[in-house]
C-alpha cells in the first residue's frame, strides 16, 4: 500500500502477499503431496507388467520353377468328308455314284470366254435419278392436266391439297408417282392427273437426265 505525502511516496508491504516469502512453503507442500500420491500408487499397484501382444505372421514362400519351352504340334489334316449319294430317276446311272468334293483353282480360270449366244440381252442397268435442285436446267411443265374432282368430296364440300413426288424421265413423261401427304379422298385423283403431265426434261452436262420432283395438287370447289 502506498501513501502520498506531498512529493514523497511511502510504500508499505504486507507479509501475506509477499510471494518470495511464501515460495518455500508452497514448494515443500507440493513435494509432500507428490510423494504421498506415489506412495499410494505403489501400495495399490505393487507390480506393473507390460505385455506386448505380437501377432504371428504367416510366412510367404515363393517357389520358382523352370518351365521347359513348349513346341506346337502340327495337327494332321482333317479326314475327307464322306460322299453323299445322289438320287436320280435315270436307270442308266449306277447306284454307287456319289458327289465328290471339287477344288476350284481361280488362278487358272479361262480368260477367253465364248461370246453370248445370239438373241441374249444383258440386264438393263438402273438409271440414275437426280434431285431437282442439283441439275443445271430444271424441268419445265409443257402439259398440265387438271385433276378430276371426286364426286363424293364435291357433294360434301371438301377441299384440300395433295403433295406428290414423281420422276420426270428423260423423255419428259412422269413415272413412279407416290403421295407424300394429303387427304385420302383426293389421293387417287392427284395420281391420275400427275401421270398425264408432260415436261421439258431436265438438262445436266448438255444431256437430258431423270430427275425427282415434288408438287402440290390443289382441290378447290371455286377457283
Amino acid at each position: 500500500m502506498a501513501y502520498i505525502r506531498g512529493k514523497d511516496i511511502v510504500r508499505r508491504k504486507y507479509p501475506e502477499y509477499d510471494l518470495r516469502r511464501r515460495y518455500p512453503k508452497v514448494f515443500w507442500t507440493s513435494v509432500g503431496i507428490s510423494c504421498a500420491l506415489h506412495l499410494i500408487m505403489a501400495i495399490l499397484f505393487p507390480t506393473f507388467d507390460i505385455r506386448a501382444s505380437a501377432g504371428k505372421k504367416d510366412q510367404i514362400i515363393i517357389q520358382m520353377e523352370e518351365i521347359p519351352e513348349t513346341r506346337q504340334i502340327q495337327r494332321p489334316p482333317p479326314p475327307p468328308r464322306p460322299a453323299m449319294p445322289v438320287e436320280t430317276e435315270s436307270d442308266d446311272v449306277p447306284d454307287d455314284v456319289t458327289i465328290e468334293t471339287t477344288d476350284l483353282d481361280l488362278d487358272q480360270a479361262p480368260v477367253d470366254l465364248p461370246p453370248p449366244p445370239p438373241g441374249a440381252t444383258e440386264a438393263p442397268m438402273e438409271e440414275e435419278v437426280m434431285e431437282f435442285w442439283s441439275v443445271e436446267e430444271k424441268p419445265e411443265l409443257v402439259k398440265g392436266v387438271r385433276p378430276k374432282y371426286p364426286e363424293i368430296a364435291r357433294k360434301a364440300g371438301l377441299e384440300g391439297n395433295v403433295f406428290v413426288k414423281f420422276m420426270v424421265r428423260r423423255d419428259g413423261r412422269t413415272d413412279k408417282v407416290q403421295v407424300l401427304r394429303g387427304q385420302e379422298i383426293f389421293r387417287q385423283a392427284a395420281i391420275d392427273a400427275v401421270r398425264q403431265f408432260v415436261f421439258k426434261p431436265a438438262i445436266q452436262n448438255d444431256k437430258p437426265v431423270n430427275v425427282w420432283m415434288t408438287q402440290a395438287i390443289k382441290f378447290k370447289l371455286h377457283d
